[in-house]
């Protein structure tokens, strides 16, 4: 779903052709035709699709316009990223999805390449905050405070992530390059600029940012 000048359009297309699984290419602009994309999902009968929940939303709202729910009974897992996912999406989605459908919530900013979290939703379980869930394998997650201090269970702080996915750089950009990358212990670190929140089972919360990027 992703356009090809994003990092996550590379867990489409390769993540899916190294498990053996088939990818189906929509046509330019398709997502943005919801009836044309409902009509892939359900003529494909696409079992896996990740997309940023303002998609999501519309998509959903749509099937509910056209009594369209049959679009998506293939669908196996529903994958989130790129945008806050609250309790009233998920919901929306649980009640176009089967009950077996697995929905996942994922985090990841270009500088990290693709995701470097991911949570599994329960569905039978009505929480009023989504997590980012917890760090993937060969990723280091560290909450700090302005003075780059570990903060404690459910204080809030800006989330730094250190690991193989961590970028090299912007290119040509010393300047920012160096106002966003740390090293502690011998290891390279990005400064995500989001502010988060651990829970006292191990789960990030995302609460928003320390500047304003969007």
């Amino acid at each position: 779903m992703a356009r090809c000048s994003f990092d996550n359009h590379l867990l489409s297309l390769v993540g899916t052709l190294t498990i053996g699984a088939t990818l189906i290419m929509l046509r330019p602009e398709g997502h943005m035709d919801l009836d044309y994309l409902s009509g892939v999902l359900n003529e494909k009968q696409i079992t896996v699709m990740q997309a940023v929940p303002s998609l999501w939303n519309s998509l959903c709202n749509v099937l509910n316009t056209t009594n369209r729910k049959s679009s998506v009974q293939w669908l196996r897992t529903v994958c989130s990223g790129g945008e806050v996912l609250n309790n009233k999406l998920v919901n929306l989605l649980k009640s176009q999805v089967r009950s077996e459908c697995r929905t996942r919530n994922h985090y990841g900013p270009a500088e990290i390449t693709i995701n470097c979290t991911n949570h599994l939703i329960d569905l039978n379980k009505d929480q009023t905050d989504i997590p980012i869930g917890q760090s993937l394998p060969n990723y280091q997650f560290l909450i700090l405070d302005m003075f780059l201090q570990t903060v404690g269970i459910g204080q809030e702080g800006e989330l730094v992530v250190g690991g193989v996915g961590v970028f090299a750089g912007y290119r040509g950009r010393d300047d920012l390059t160096a106002q966003i990358m740390i090293i502690i212990n011998e290891q390279i670190f990005y400064k995500t600029g989001d502010l988060v929140q651990m829970d006292s089972n191990g789960l990030i919360h995302y609460v928003g940012r320390r500047d304003f990027q969007v």
